[in-house]
């Protein structure tokens, strides 16, 4: 009605604003209005949104829960569940509350006993245990589905909360017992909490009979429910072929299903059970191969990217697990279209030159070849990287796909010439008769090509030297105007590249090799090139023919590349199917951290729990020694020339308590103020470089740590002028790595 306005609630705090709404509780309890009642709530839930104590109006907040208006409950339930903690002198009040809503004597409506239990299962003090536990037990065995599925899901929150309380009592049987619910959503209720519950264990315990009753009813569960089954089932092991063969007959009709999760549960059990039979397996992947296909399609038709994607993983996965003959006749699915986002396109370059065949070489080269000029840089690096990759694969056509990539270095743009240079460098290595065509057109690309690019030059050169007229005085142009302590990627390419030379043209090359030494004594500090200039004077010096036979020695033409196999992981993704491993490609493990088991001490436990953090408080401020420098920055130099000089001070060595990643352990130090300079991860073992500095001196800290994550071992070693002092830094560096070290 125009000119009239609601209840405003989100009002300025006034004084005597708490009385008012007080004397407003007491005047609604005999208030039969409901739109009345829920405005008085309404700006009791408005103040304690705003932050404002209403903690006085507990008990009247409670007097007033006796109503059938689900409206009225929930907002009182909000009100009791946040500030039932702050007052538990009177939490038995809010607990009598929940518990006599929670019996169905009390309350004819499913929809409040329900909501009534999900907000007595959220408290979290003690001596709330036991209540929960008997509002759960009567929940179980309500006659309303949704109480049961809530009761549930209290039991799977109590689980968290503590868990003896549940593994091992009489709840287990009866989840058991509730698979078989009349309600489907009851019945994948309980396998979740099953699997939540007995996650130690292994999970729900599976047998043929649970299988056969659960395939049964398949129907009758939502899409989720039907995943979920699935999962279940992919994890049984029919005990004859005869078996097996029922179930995947029974499963086939889903392969046609809508809904990608469904469709990929059920390509899981096939790939499962087919696992160890190479004929079968065979048949699997022509029968899921349309499914696939048209799920992506579907998906990329309605804009659903992010289901496209997750397709594609699993198509990729599939691929590689040898089907790519299988999708070979499907090549065209996956082109790139120009409103596709990256991610998506990356996955079909990647797929493309998975399952590109003698007869579809040529059109999958020219699609290829078409996204080089693409204005985004990282298609057109991949697109050059998947065509290299084709030529590999299929060897007739390396002539036609090497002339393709020779004539990308036209273009003229600095990233695709250096992409195509990488690429040449690698395909010299698999096609050694192709290195005369490929090196006549290089030279001209070394002013253009970036760092990467010369490098891949300059090895070429060193490579195959010998057939280059000009390679010397190529070699001779890039020391003059080499700065070795700017890039050491091309001194390290010139250095290998004017030894091996040198062993082939000795009287060209034997003053460049002169200069060039003269010049890394006097400009370079890297201590790696330093040490591989010194091997290779050393060697020379010995015998100039052992060294020839040692660098220059005959090279087998290459017909894989190890950073191509990768069965292992492809090994675990298949066993994690239908899950986010085959997302980003990890193991689960790597991308799950382990959860972490919420409990709630006893009042004497935090009671001692305040002590000692109080007595810790005292100690620190008393000792007040000690305090990193947040603002300190150090130069990779300056680490790199203190590294060398200072001596170890203090190593520590203890294990991992939980799986941790890079970017945590960074972010970690970097909150109390120690900084990472360096980093990397080499076959499972993590590495990094920190400094800091004493905020009270001038006190440096420099520290080595190493995790082994296969072996859950962690090192660590500062180097530190002063004794002391490297003992404050190792405390707080411990304690900031306190949520991932054993204590």
């Amino acid at each position: 009605m125009a000119g009239s306005h609601g209840p405003q609630f989100f009002v300025d705090n006034k004084k005597g604003e708490i009385n008012e709404l007080k004397v407003s509780l007491k005047n609604i309890m005999s208030e039969r209005d409901n739109t009345k009642r829920r405005d008085v709530i309404k700006k009791v839930i408005a103040y304690m949104t705003l932050g404002i104590d209403v903690s006085k109006l507990f008990t009247d907040m409670v007097l007033i829960s006796h109503t059938d208006d689900i409206v009225q409950k929930k907002m009182i339930y909000l009100y009791l569940v946040n500030y039932v903690e702050s007052n538990q002198e009177q939490a038995l009040m809010a607990i009598n509350t929940f518990c006599k809503d929670c019996k169905r004597i009390s309350s004819q409506n499913p929809k409040i006993r329900g909501l009534a239990l999900r907000n007595l299962c959220s408290l979290r003090f003690p001596g709330a245990i036991e209540y929960i536990l008997s509002a759960i037990q009567d929940g179980l065995s309500d006659p309303d589905p949704y109480v049961r599925k809530t009761a549930i899901i209290g039991l799977i929150k109590l689980h968290k909360y503590s868990k003896n309380l549940i593994v091992g009592s009489s709840f287990v049987n009866t989840l058991y017992e509730l698979i078989r619910d009349i309600d489907p959503n009851v019945s994948i209720n309980a396998i979740l909490a099953l699997n939540e519950i007995l996650e130690e264990e292994g999970g729900i315990a599976i047998n043929r009979r649970m299988v056969i009753y659960l395939l049964n009813r398949i129907n009758s569960y939502t899409e989720f429910g039907q995943s979920t089954v699935f999962d279940l089932v992919a994890k049984y092991e029919p005990q004859a072929e005869d078996e097996m063969l029922d179930i995947l007959n029974i499963l086939e009709e889903k392969l046609k299903h809508s809904s990608g999760s469904v469709v990929l549960g059920c390509i899981k059990v096939f790939l499962n059970y087919t696992r160890d039979n190479q004929l079968m397996i065979r048949q699997v992947f022509a029968r899921i191969q349309a499914p696939l296909v048209t799920l992506f399609t579907g998906a990329e038709v309605t804009g659903a990217y992010e289901q496209a994607y997750c397709i594609l993983a699993h198509i990729h996965l599939i691929i590689s697990k040898g089907a790519g003959g299988i999708f070979e006749g499907d090549f065209k699915s996956f082109f790139c279209k120009f409103d596709e986002p990256t991610y998506i396109k990356f996955m079909k370059i990647d797929i493309l030159t998975m399952i590109v065949s003698d007869q579809t070489v040529e059109d999958v080269i020219n699609e290829l070849s078409a996204y080089v000029t693409d204005v985004n840089a990282e298609i057109s690096k991949k697109s050059i990287q998947a065509i290299s990759k084709v030529a590999v694969r299929i060897p007739f056509a390396c002539v036609a796909i090497v002339r393709q990539l020779l004539s990308f270095l036209s273009l003229n743009i600095d990233y695709v010439i250096t992409e195509t240079l990488v690429a040449m460098k690698d395909l010299v290595r698999k096609y050694r008769e192709l290195t005369y065509e490929i090196l006549a057109e290089i030279e001209n690309s070394l002013e253009i090509a970036s760092d990467e690019g010369k490098a891949a030059i300059i090895w070429m050169i060193g490579e195959f030297g010998e057939e280059i007229t000009d390679a010397p005085y190529i070699i001779e142009n890039i020391i003059s105007n080499l700065i070795a302590n700017e890039n050491y990627q091309i001194t390290h390419a010139v250095l290998s590249a004017t030894v091996r030379l040198f062993l082939k043209r000795a009287p060209e090359m034997r003053d460049i090799l002169s200069s060039l030494y003269s010049k890394l004594i006097s400009e370079c500090d890297n201590p790696d090139i330093m040490d591989r200039a010194g091997f290779y004077y050393q060697l020379l010096r010995q015998d100039p023919s052992i060294a020839n036979e040692v660098l220059n020695c005959e090279k087998h033409p290459i017909q894989n590349f190890l950073e191509d196999d990768c069965f292992d992981l492809q090994d675990i993704l298949t066993n994690e199917f239908n899950q986010l491993s085959v997302i980003y490609q990890k193991p689960a493990k790597q991308i799950i951290k382990p959860k972490a088991e919420l409990t709630v001490p006893e009042p004497e436990q935090v009671t001692q729990v305040v002590n000692d953090l109080l007595s810790l408080d005292q100690v620190n401020l008393s000792e007040n020694a000690f305090k990193i420098d947040t603002e300190f920055v150090m130069v990779s130099d300056d680490f790199q020339q203190m590294w060398m000089t200072v001596p170890d001070c203090i190593k520590y060595e203890n294990r991992l308590s939980r799986y941790i990643n890079i970017q945590e352990v960074e972010n970690l130090m970097a909150s109390v103020g120690i900084n990472c300079i360096a980093s990397g991860d080499q076959m499972g073992t993590l590495k990094f470089f920190f400094y800091a500095k004493d905020s009270g001196s001038d006190v440096l800290f420099l520290a080595e740590f190493v995790i082994v994550l296969a072996a859950k071992e962690a090192s660590l070693c500062v180097k530190c002028h002063d004794k002391t002092a490297a003992e404050n830094f190792k405390r707080v560096f411990l304690q900031a790595s306190s949520s991932f070290l054993q204590s």
